[in-house]
């Protein structure tokens, strides 16, 4: 790997490891698009989980979709029986005529896990890489979980996985399947968004349950002994049966056949593909397997067929009393006493099992409120989650980067640099004209009193507002921007620029500061005035007095020479207050708090929009 910090990456990579099918995706980070389906070879997009061991040989030059895996080099060593073959997977395992060892339903917690679904995994994405080198030299790789699964399990699963030479995460299976519905719900906007919603993703190891409650995605504790390998299992159960109670040469051949290394599994993947065809309506068609397999296992493929064909497995194995369909009814009784009152909206079905029309009519019984929804292609929902999530989590971590990076950038720190220089200016202009016209003697000591002057006084709530609506014309753009650059929607992200409540206090702290001067030069004013009012006072008691003319003209000749010396103390204390409030500036300290605090108000909320994705991807 080129980079280790995960927003480096360039691709993410969504392994479905299941147990009876396995899917891959892979998308580029960097883009918008769906991701990319691996189709292998003539097999298609859903590869059989089974494995096998063939003797090893070098790939033909007329085949060359041979792969030759030396699994001693890749991970754990095998043991020295295992010498001398190498791995083939899906299809190849199933129609290779020289396996010397066939399996399939590998996928079990670690306690049971022998590291054949290691081995699959490894196999399935060497030869992808093969094809996308340019991935494999950038990428992550997500594999699913089943949700049921325990912390110790899981924690056991990844070791295993970790023998990759890429870096692996773990994600549960149903948890994926929620993300890949969430991404196609918002490519169509007249769909509702995900408020309550259940994922039921019916898979062949275990039914996985996740429901999302005011946005936070809980993978509920049930589901993880309910597979659909269980059916599989049943319809063997009838089949051998039949065999063995019958004495004629064909038993013994099944017998036979049914003993050998991987006869079982076999048989187990026989009944599968039987199962399968009575749900989707196809013919069981085993022909190909039957001129394929190795001869050990023809009488499996061949004497398995007709009695397949015979057993009405929806009926007689899911449906009958205490089967699949009950045991799954019981399971939704129990989801749906842990969701306590609250419903869910929308119930959507994935997995390659939730194609049995019973497991739709189950859940339409059991959340009647419930619209109830089949993904278009369920047994790729999982893969695409993975890979989607991969992405989710690759741009998590760019956006809060580029929304860190945002604060440094000059045009967005200027921008709230000059608003607070220019809120501080509206501040003192307002309390200058308040000062200059105002009549009465300022006299607040108090300091709440003197508080709530100053707000009043410098009309801060006003400047505040202003300020407010001054940044969001800036700001808003540069921050949209970068949310676009992620596919975040408009209509679906409404941006506020918050204020800190240090700005009104800075604002107030520095005026405060200067109180003492302005509310000295404010009461001369006061004073200034009131001697007009007092020589009026004495002129009209001189007149009540009966005072003479001679009298009244000495008086206001007086009264002249006194107020000459106010006059002059009115104009300085005009100017007073007017060179104070002009050279009073912000400290270029705490405009640098202002910034960053304004600035770190606005990460803090693109931090609350990450985690809102981020949600969706635990």
């Amino acid at each position: 790997m080129a980079h280790d910090k995960e927003h480096d990456v360039r691709y993410a990579v969504g392994l479905d490891l299941g147990d009876g099918e396995s899917s891959l995706c892979w998308l580029d980070t960097t883009g918008q698009g769906p991701a990319d389906v691996y189709v292998r070879g003539t097999e298609g997009t859903a590869v059989v989980t089974a494995l096998g061991r063939v003797p090893l040989r070098p790939a033909a030059p007329s085949d060359p979709d041979a792969t030759d895996v030396d699994l001693t080099d890749a991970g754990p060593p095998d043991t020295d029986a295992d010498l001398g073959h190498h791995v083939v997977i899906g299809e190849d395992a199933v129609r290779a005529r020289n396996c010397v060892h066939f399996s399939v339903n590998f996928k079990n917690r670690h306690q049971h896990t022998d590291l054949q679904a290691v081995q699959f995994a490894q196999v399935f994405l060497a030869e992808f890489f093969a094809k996308h080198p340019e991935v494999h030299a950038d990428c992550v790789v997500y594999v699913g979980h089943p949700a049921g699964w325990d912390c110790r399990s899981v924690k056991a699963y990844l070791r295993q996985l970790r023998v990759m030479d890429v870096p692996v995460r773990l994600v549960a299976e149903s948890q994926s399947a929620l993300v890949h519905v969430r991404d196609r719900r918002a490519e169509r906007q007249g769909d509702g968004g995900l408020d309550r919603v259940l994922v039921v993703d019916v898979g062949s190891s275990t039914t996985d349950f996740t429901v999302v409650e005011d946005l936070r995605p809980r993978n509920l504790p049930v589901g993880t002994e309910l597979g659909c390998r269980e059916i599989d299992a049943a319809v063997t159960r009838i089949v051998r049966a039949d065999f063995e109670a019958a004495e004629s040469k064909d038993a013994a051949k099944f017998t036979d056949a049914l003993a050998r290394d991987g006869g079982t599994h076999m048989l187990t993947l026989v009944c599968r593909r039987a199962k399968e065809a009575q749900f989707t309506g196809r013919d069981l068609r085993l022909q190909e397997l039957r001129a394929a397999c190795a001869p050990e296992f023809l009488p499996l493929v061949s004497l398995s067929l007709e009695r397949l064909r015979s057993v009405d497995i929806p009926e007689r194995v899911v449906r009958a009393p205490g089967g699949w369909a009950d045991r799954f009814a019981d399971t939704l009784t129990e989801v749906r006493g842990l969701l306590d009152t609250t419903a869910p909206e929308l119930v959507v079905l994935t997995g390659g099992g939730s194609r049995m029309p019973v497991v739709r009519a189950l859940c339409v019984a059991a959340f009647p409120e419930a619209t109830v929804e089949n993904d278009t292609e369920p047994s790729l929902s999982v893969a695409r989650g993975l890979a989607s999530i991969g992405r989710h989590s690759v741009n998590v971590a760019r956006f809060r980067r580029d929304i860190q990076a945002l604060r440094d950038r000059p045009e967005f720190e200027e921008a709230i640099r000059a608003g607070l220089v220019e809120a501080f200016d509206q501040a003192k202009r307002s309390l200058m004209t308040r000062l200059l016209e105002r009549s009465e003697h300022l006299d607040a000591d108090d300091e709440d009193d003197l508080d709530a002057l100053i707000r009043e006084l410098t009309g801060l709530d006003a400047v505040l507002a202003q300020l407010h609506a001054r940044l969001e014309t800036p700001l808003i753009p540069l921050v949209l921007g970068i949310c676009r650059s992620y596919g975040m929607r408009d209509d679906r992200f409404k941006l506020d620029i918050t204020l800190p409540e240090i700005i009104g206090r800075t604002i107030s702290r520095r005026i405060r500061a200067l109180w003492r001067v302005l509310r000295n030069a404010q009461g001369a004013l006061w004073a200034a005035a009131r001697v007009p009012q007092f020589g009026l006072m004495r002129l009209r008691g001189a007149k009540r007095a009966g005072a003479t003319p001679k009298q009244l003209a000495a008086l206001v000749v007086g009264l002249a020479a006194i107020a000459a010396v106010p006059k002059g103390v009115e104009l300085g204390a005009r100017q007073l207050i007017k060179t104070t409030l002009g050279n009073a500036t912000l400290d270029p300290t705490e405009v640098d708090r202002l910034v960053t605090e304004v600035a770190e108000g606005i990460s803090t909320q693109m931090d609350d929009r990450a985690q809102e994705v981020e949600r969706f991807l635990r």
